[in-house]
């Protein structure tokens, strides 16, 4: 498996399946806090007397950047965020087609760096 971590196999596995965008982000949201628990934030939220809470954000901390991606209502907005010491200094606006690939690329450039990352990636794109 270590060979074949590549871009298009894990852009691929992030794409799965993105008609119903309420399931693929809660599937997307499980994956990735298995995965890269200490990249990855998601916010949930749910109606005032609802039992069960949906995604409304999932936020990757990699490197200097910050992808986050918001649900609202079945509208996504994507984007990434240049971070440096806590301060956001340029925010980039793009498709959810745009934020795989961006997190796809700087994941693997995470897994190059850090064998725990590498092993969660190899775990994502088995489940």
């Amino acid at each position: 498996m270590a060979d074949d971590l590549s871009f298009d196999i894990l852009a691929a596995s992030l794409r799965q399946d993105t008609s119903d965008i309420l399931t693929f982000l809660e599937v997307l949201a499980k994956k990735l806090e298995a995965a890269i628990p200490l990249q990855t934030t998601v916010d949930r939220r749910g109606g005032l007397f609802s039992k069960t809470k949906s995604v409304h954000a999932i936020r990757i901390q990699a490197g200097e950047w910050l992808y986050i991606l918001t649900q609202d209502h079945g509208r996504i907005d994507a984007q990434r965020v240049k971070m440096v010491r806590g301060i956001a200094l340029k925010t980039e606006s793009g498709s959810l087609s745009q934020w795989i690939e961006w997190v796809s690329q700087e994941l693997l450039k995470l897994a190059s760096e850090s064998s725990d990352v590498r092993t969660g990636l190899e775990r994502f794109l088995l489940s």
